[in-house]
């Protein structure tokens, strides 16, 4: 039965998806490089913001035994906002780059993945597109 799930999941092609996971480093990489070129003082910000909820949850929770379960929330309420802004970020930008079938494969829910740990950049970066610096060629013409 899971082995079922699992072939559905990856397809028939068992060297297909071991070369797609092989050449996954490289394509990491350069979407890390590519993110740190975008990253804006709104983006730092708004990471600042999700560093000091761990420090206050840290401190707080940890530390000073306050074990009030609004002040959890209210750390944990950036990293939410945060991941939620990656995730939209990285839907549009599969969908809108892709297109909705590309949903039906796993590697595009590795990549929204890496986009919500992105959050914030991923969201204004998917919203902007002055932001990005994608090339877009024109659209193949047929030959008369």
């Amino acid at each position: 039965m899971a082995s079922r799930r699992l072939q559905d999941f990856f397809g028939d092609d068992f060297e297909d998806t071991l070369d797609s996971l092989k050449s996954a480093p490289g394509a990491f990489g350069n979407i890390l490089v590519a993110a740190a070129r975008q990253v804006r003082l709104i983006d730092l910000a708004a990471f600042a913001l999700v560093l000091a909820g761990w420090l206050w949850l840290i401190l707080g929770y940890g530390v000073a035994d306050d074990r009030r379960a609004g002040l959890v929330l209210l750390a944990l309420l950036p990293t939410a906002l945060w991941l939620v802004a990656g995730i939209i970020g990285g839907l549009i930008f599969e969908i809108g780059g892709i297109g909705l079938r590309s949903l039906a494969y796993w590697e595009a829910y590795l990549l929204i993945g890496l986009f919500a740990v992105f959050g914030v950049i991923s969201l204004r970066l998917a919203l902007n597109p002055k932001d990005r610096n994608v090339y877009r060629g024109t659209p193949p013409t047929a030959d008369a």
